[in-house]
């Protein structure tokens, strides 16, 4: 595998543990708010489940941010004011269109409304088809490739040391 490559599939692999991480707490709290009873008749947003979804995935956007732009895209200069925030704010409100429609396709239009239905047209197909919308988007518009003027400016290859002293 070539050197590109290889950069490719750890930003990816990178990109994956991070949106892991905010997808698992984007559940838990989607879950806590739709579908957890504490004791009363029904979840605290039992009936608006998108609503639900979108707070939990906001939340879990800020934890996406901060293990994107200090891990998964460490080596590349965001874009942008304030460290990329606005392009990756966009770009990650807009991909949420994706799981919200699968989610509301599954509750409106099949007429599912069980935690197991939600959960597989949000948190599955939805998160799925949202995260490779977004790693793409992320890598053209937000964190950019640093341009390399000179030799010198090259990381050093992990492992090796940036100056070996002459024997």
């Amino acid at each position: 595998m070539g050197e590109r490559s290889q950069r490719l599939a750890g930003e990816f692999g990178r990109s994956a543990v991070a949106g892991t991480i905010a997808s698992i707490v984007a559940f838990v709290l989607f879950n806590l708010l739709v579908h957890w009873d504490p004791g009363y008749d029904n979840a605290v947003l039992n009936d608006h489940a998108i609503t639900g979804f979108v707070i939990a995935n906001v939340l879990s956007t800020l934890l996406t941010y901060q293990l994107s732009r200090s891990w998964a895209f460490r080596h590349r200069e965001p874009v942008g004011f304030a460290g990329g925030v606005v392009p990756f704010f966009l770009i990650s409100g807009l991909s949420l269109l994706i799981p919200v429609t699968c989610l509301w396709v599954s509750r409106n239009l099949l007429g599912y409304d069980s935690a197991l239905a939600d959960n597989i047209a949000a948190n599955v197909v939805g998160l799925f088809l949202g995260f490779v919308s977004r790693f793409a988007l992320f890598r053209i518009f937000v964190f950019r490739r640093r341009a390399r003027t000179s030799p010198e400016q090259e990381p050093a290859p992990r492992g090796k040391l940036e100056h070996q002293p002459e024997a």
